[in-house]
């Protein structure tokens, strides 16, 4: 009897305990207009809100690609879904950075979220993925994604890829001896009058569209770099959505392995 008392008493601090402690404030940041701001909530509803967007992520993947077999076609196909639903934001539209879900709610973004969000989706269908956005002194995010042990990069904001000469995935290593070509998301190939279309007018022929994506690849990682470097700290916040990989984290931050 007295055996069963404390183990219930225990039992019941170790409640109170939890309770305490999920019910400690924290604090969550907000970017608007590219200005952060902090406000504080409870642990307990920031670690609801985490295992909300889990289950949306793992949702929205599903509905994406349900109809998808292999994993390139994942690739473009989840490529097209943010292509096709995320709006770039208006002027005068407030630019809204808070978690990744938030792109996918409002239906906006800025380039790099664009690539926030489908690197996010691709982790979420078991494909590496997270994005950059400096290359060099040229700013321009891109996704990068891993498939059949090769890394490759894709542009969701302009809705294009790169080929090789094999009319595959063009590789990192294919990218730096300008073997490939550019493609839209339906894969086909680029023409000289979709320039002003596709890229807003940012280039004026395809000649200027080919030597800025040139300028990118010269200075971007190789494979091997990017191996070699740790998930979490090879770019944007792809591998921290997951429960598994958030503690992993979290884990990782608390000993700075």
């Amino acid at each position: 009897m007295k055996k069963f008392i404390y183990l219930s008493l225990i039992f019941f601090l170790l409640i109170f305990f939890i309770f305490i402690f999920l019910a400690k404030d924290t604090t969550r940041k907000i970017g608007i207009n590219y200005n952060v701001f902090e406000y504080k909530i409870p642990l307990y509803l920031k670690i609801n809100d985490f295992f909300n967007r889990h289950l949306n992520y793992s949702y929205l993947t599903d509905q994406i690609n349900k109809e998808q077999r292999n994993k390139e076609d994942i690739i473009i196909n989840t490529s097209k879904w943010v292509y096709q639903n995320i709006k770039k934001i208006p002027e005068g539209v407030e630019v809204v950075d808070h978690h990744p879900l938030t792109i996918v709610q409002r239906r906006l973004g800025v380039q790099s979220q664009f690539n926030d969000i489908l690197s996010v989706l691709l982790v979420y269908e078991d494909i590496d993925s997270f994005f950059m956005k400096n290359f060099g002194k040229t700013y321009h995010p891109l996704t990068f994604f891993k498939l059949n042990n090769k890394w490759s990069v894709i542009d969701p904001y302009y809705g294009i890829f790169f080929i090789n000469e094999d009319e595959t995935f063009a590789s990192l290593e294919d990218l730096k001896t300008y073997n490939w070509n550019i493609v839209n998301l339906n894969s086909q190939l680029i023409k000289s009058s979709e320039i002003n279309v596709l890229f807003f007018e940012k280039f004026q022929n395809y000649d200027e569209v080919i030597d800025h994506y040139r300028k990118i690849f010269n200075d971007i990682q190789s494979s091997k770099q990017i191996d070699s470097i740790h998930i979490f700290d090879r770019g944007g916040r792809s591998y921290t959505q997951t429960p598994l990989n958030r503690l992993k984290f979290e884990i990782y931050k608390l000993f700075n392995l």
